[in-house]
């Protein structure tokens, strides 16, 4: 009887840490992000979402910068909906522009992957 107990115990937590684990892996949002706003120029860009993800340690505002902390953070296209121009409602620079400024000025300021620098290395990378 005292193992019977045990085990559904033991059964109960598994499941318990099963569902934490595999709750903070559905918060971890995409292993990879395909960014293809201007594919008529330029191939997409296969960003590794979930490796920079690791680099940043979870600081999810280095790049969500609109995020409060505890949020769940949101597609940049969310704020940054036009390709090219600024939004005329709400002043959001474009999502070219925002991407661009946000990936080199970021890996400029690590000295960090300098062919970076060349479109291709990043549009049409797979």
């Amino acid at each position: 009887m005292k193992c019977t107990r045990f085990l559904l115990v033991a059964c109960i937590l598994s499941l318990a840490v099963a569902g934490i684990v595999l709750a903070a892996e559905q918060d971890k949002g995409p292993e990879k992000i395909t960014i293809d706003t201007n594919k008529a120029k330029k191939k997409v860009v296969n960003f590794p979402h979930r490796k920079h993800q690791e680099m940043q340690k979870g600081d999810c505002q280095s790049c969500h910068h609109k995020t409060k902390k505890g949020e769940k953070p949101q597609s940049c296209g969310k704020c940054h909906t036009q390709v090219k121009d600024e939004d005329p409602k709400t002043k959001a620079i474009g999502f070219k522009k925002a991407f661009h400024k946000k990936c080199q000025g970021c890996h400029k300021k690590h000295k960090d992957k300098p062919e970076l620098k060349k479109c291709k290395n990043c549009h049409g990378r797979k």
